[in-house]
């Protein structure tokens, strides 16, 4: 039989507690056994943050860019209109005889009507 003396027990059983707020601190609680354990993980979780971040940017990127294109193509279809509208106005038959008539040019309109070839 063995005897207190003689057991491969450790004489000192009580549980420490495995982290303090001086530890975490002082960074030694990184080198615990959990968190040497766990390390992989959190390079993982470190990464996934990095990739999360770096593809919300982008986002963001594209999204302004999206934005200023619009802007540029609403202004155009504007531009577009309006000279649109000048370019009919120009065309219309009085202001092609006042035109005419105004630089002195001998061109008189026909009384008859265009003829359709069919």
């Amino acid at each position: 039989m063995e005897t207190p003396e003689n057991s491969t027990r450790p004489a000192n059983t009580e549980k420490k507690n495995p982290w303090s707020f001086r530890d975490l601190l002082s960074g030694n609680i990184l080198t615990s056994d959990f968190f040497r354990g766990q390390l992989f993980l959190f390079l993982l979780l470190c990464v996934i943050a990095v990739f999360y971040i770096d593809n919300r940017f982008t986002c963001d990127q594209q999204i302004v860019k999206i934005n200023r294109l619009k802007e540029q193509l609403t202004n155009a279809k504007y531009e577009s209109l309006t000279t649109s509208a000048v370019l009919m106005q120009l065309s219309r038959q009085s202001q092609v005889g006042i035109a005419i008539s105004t630089k002195g040019i001998d061109l008189k309109a026909s009384p008859q009507p265009a003829i359709k070839v069919e």
